[in-house]
């Protein structure tokens, strides 16, 4: 995939059109009238210039085989060239569906190159992750992913000419946590070790040079070891009658340092330094080959796996074993068919020359599996991401279920910060609450300084809150802001009755006991959401007070009809009215049915008027009484004669 810096770009240009050789007559006549225009227009004035990205992302392309709309996305897509470029190549050249396949494609890269230079590499594992789903979910395009990764590559093979070292790390740090993942979820397993490579020599550069050198220091020996090897293989396979081909392995400098530091061993204990590989052309060789292995070495039954059987979850497939070889030394074996190779090395671009691919369970895997096989058919296969990813302003990624809104947004952050919210800014423009959030909008949540959510977020219908976690936590709220309610509205009933009934503390106590609470808050919040009715209250609080507490205890309420009399309270005497006043509450007649001085009569405690004193049998007390049996007592009325 790599091809010196200094080449021009019209040599890379025959380069495209070489490798286009082999397809439809009349889609190479067009690529080449299509490329040439385009190469031409990259070069600097001069047939020696040196080429620019594009050129060189679009030769790496076309080595497996990309469609003509992905190697001129790659062309155009070169930083160096102009915003905007044409694509009105005329008829015969790309046909309308080609040029916006194209435009979508620059649209996805220009937006992937966007979101990579806002910030800085993600430290915590969960935000790598976030950034790779964002930038495949975003790419929506599997091309449009290969082109950033390639383009990625030749950032990271020109990243030795930066002059500035924390503008190489930074690009180093971010391949390493995003790019290469991405690299290695598609399959695309020469770009991702050499991006770690590559990456890992910027950010660790001694660690780097150290196991080059201890790499170096032994090839001569290493290499003669692994000729002998292979031939003693290679020879054992054609005596079974197996066609195949025996390699050494490439030696990844990551790899091996992820290895030492995973298992904790020396560079010395390392035995996958000696590996080869063997190449048949069917699964069953495969298996054959392996046979023919093992009974030629003695293998280490640890060291084996079977990813042919069970596939990685990116579709990678091979067989895996390690033996002990001549002088007792280790050597890692892959056997793999010319499929099982290609996809390895070039994952998703593999579908445009094999058919096939593997999958995993994981949903957003599954997703990017579609995104495969739609290449396969030659389709444009859009990611239909369950989930959307939105930057905070300082740079975090927050994960959202599709549809969000900006106010799901501020309730993923902090719930706190939901019930403040008041609005948002979404890329730095006002946005209500119910607007969608989309991939990789910066969202900045605007607040009140004190919680006031509204009831209506909670409704799912009401197109506010996309989360049921969201609604749940604004439910919740109201559930504790009407729980705080209800207690103080408690307290006020329960201190009014205390006084009412003179209650002391021990009484009180007792209260609590024959209510069946265990302290009072409890008793405030039971009475003000009417667990505990009034009746109930005021019965238990009579039953503690015995017969003093008779006295000053209203009646029932009554069940008799209208019409008959109210009776009064059995056992005790009622509330004397002394000087016409009750606990300093002014005491008048009622109008409606006259009462006099020494008859039985009724109060009811009216809002603004004190007492008012009723016939037992007056119809308006009985309907009063009726509504508010706690405000009717009985009282007695001494005529002013009576001594008492």
């Amino acid at each position: 995939m790599q091809h010196p810096f200094d080449i021009s770009t019209d040599h890379l240009c025959q380069r495209l059109q070489q490798a286009l050789a082999d397809v439809d007559a009349g889609l190479a006549q067009a690529a080449a009238q299509a490329l040439d225009r385009l190469c031409h227009a990259a070069a600097q004035p001069g047939e020696d210039s040196p080429a620019t990205t594009g050129p060189r992302v679009a030769v790496a392309l076309a080595g497996i085989h990309a469609d003509l709309p992905t190697l001129v996305a790659a062309l155009l897509a070169d930083p160096d060239l102009a915003k905007g470029a044409d694509l009105s190549f005329g008829v015969g050249v790309l046909d309308r569906a080609g040029q916006e396949q194209v435009q979508q494609l620059l649209t996805a890269i220009e937006r992937l190159r966007e979101w990579e230079a806002r910030y800085p590499a993600p430290r915590s594992e969960r935000q790598r992750e976030y950034w790779r789903r964002l930038l495949l979910a975003g790419a929506r395009d599997a091309r449009a992913v290969l082109i950033d990764l390639v383009y990625r590559l030749e950032g990271m093979r020109a990243l030795v000419d930066e002059p500035d070292e924390a503008s190489r790390r930074r690009f180093a740090g971010m391949t390493l946590a995003v790019h290469a993942p991405i690299a290695h979820r598609l399959g695309l397993g020469q770009i991702k070790w050499e991006l770690e490579d590559l990456a890992f020599r910027h950010l660790e550069p001694a660690t780097y040079v150290e196991i080059a050198r201890l790499l170096d220091e032994r090839r001569a020996s290493r290499e003669a070891y692994l000729a002998r090897t292979e031939g003693q293989l290679r020879h054992a396979l054609v005596q079974a009658g197996i066609r195949a081909e025996v390699y050494g392995r490439p030696k990844h400098i990551y790899s091996i340092w992820g290895k030492m530091r995973r298992k904790q061993l020396s560079f010395d204990q390392l035995f996958d330094v000696r590996a080869l590989r063997v190449q048949v052309d069917s699964v069953t060789d495969c298996y054959a080959a392996l046979s023919v292995v093992h009974e030629l070495f003695r293998p280490i039954p640890s060291e084996y796996d079977d990813y042919i059987a069970r596939p990685k979850p990116n579709g990678y497939q091979s067989l895996h074993t390690a033996v002990e070889a001549d002088e007792g030394k280790v050597v890692e074996i892959q056997i793999r068919t010319e499929r099982m190779h290609a996809f390895a090395e070039y994952g998703v671009a593999a579908h445009w020359r094999y058919k096939g691919g593997g999958g995993g369970n994981n949903p957003f895997d599954m997703q990017v599996e579609s995104l495969r096989r739609g290449l396969s058919r030659g389709e444009v296969q859009p990611l239909a991401a369950p989930m959307v990813y939105a930057f905070t302003p300082n740079g975090e990624l927050v994960e959202l279920p599709y549809g969000a809104t900006v106010l799901d947004f501020a309730y993923r952050i902090h719930t706190h910060l939901g019930h403040r919210c008041r609005g948002a800014k979404v890329n730095g423009q006002i946005a209500p609450l119910k607007t969608e959030v989309a991939n990789g909008d910066v969202v900045e949540v605007l607040t009140h300084k004190e919680p006031a959510p509204n009831r209506e977020w909670a409704h799912a219908n009401s197109g506010f809150l996309k989360s049921a976690s969201s609604r749940a936590k604004v439910r919740n709220w109201f559930a504790q802001f009407d729980r705080e309610d209800a207690r103080e509205r408690g307290r006020v009933h329960c201190e009014r009755l205390y006084r009412r009934f003179s209650m002391d503390a021990a009484a009180r106590r007792r209260l609590l006991t024959a209510l069946g609470v265990n302290s009072e808050e409890q008793l405030f919040l039971a009475v003000g959401s009417h667990r505990i009715a009034t009746e109930t209250l005021q019965a238990a609080a009579r039953s503690q007070l015995g017969t003093d507490a008779d006295r000053s205890a209203r009646p029932p309420r009554p069940s008799a009809p209208e019409s008959e009399p109210l009776a009064e309270p059995p056992g005790g005497r009622s509330l004397l009215i002394e000087n016409q006043a009750i606990d300093g509450l002014k005491v008048t007649a009622a109008k409606c049915c006259q009462p006099q001085p020494g008859e039985r009569v009724m109060a009811f405690i009216s809002r603004s008027q004190g007492y008012k004193l009723h016939r037992p049998d007056c119809r308006n007390l009985a309907h009063l009484a009726g509504r508010y049996p706690e405000r009717v007592l009985p009282v007695e009325w001494p005529s002013p004669g009576d001594d008492g």
